[in-house]
């Protein structure tokens, strides 16, 4: 399935129990020492916020839905304030099914949610992801996004 065949759009209450299914797809490149079921149920917990925050003009939920209306990726992104006071977009979820991975389906959604940062006078986007999802940082990377912090973690035995 080219991107070309992929429509973006914002999602709706059903569209919701397809965007839950693809929750466990968010815990690629977390650390492996960190708690698997705590990694997935944290990853499940965003989603189902993500989708209850929807209706909020601060929050979007968008849909990559196939010719048939399949949903096969999605990204959830909110209006915040970042430390230093600029207001920004945060890129809370990005997700595109394993079957509809490199295709151009995630530059769609983060060029999706680039534009409707835009529309709400925001001038940033900004996202986390695990320093080990390798795929997803040269995609960031090619989009032209910097990496702007770096967090470290030390075991105590």
């Amino acid at each position: 399935m080219p991107a070309a065949e992929v429509a973006i759009r914002h999602a709706v209450p059903a569209d919701h129990p397809a965007v839950q299914a693809l929750a466990g797809e968010l815990t690629a490149g977390m650390a492996p020492w960190r708690p698997a079921a705590g990694v997935a149920a944290a990853a499940a917990g965003w989603v189902t916020d993500a989708c209850r925050a929807a209706e909020d003009e601060q929050h979007v939920l968008l849909v990559a839905c196939t010719p048939a209306d399949e949903v096969v990726g999605f990204a959830g992104a909110s209006a915040r304030r970042h430390f230093s006071g600029e207001r920004e977009a945060y890129l809370g979820e990005l997700v595109v099914a394993p079957a509809a991975r490199r295709r151009g389906v995630a530059g769609q959604l983060i060029t999706a949610v680039e534009a409707w940062a835009r529309s709400r006078g925001l001038h940033r986007v900004t996202l986390d992801t695990g320093a080990a999802n390798h795929p997803a940082r040269e995609l960031y990377a090619r989009l032209g996004y910097a990496e702007e912090q770096v967090t470290l973690t030390r075991a105590l035995g």
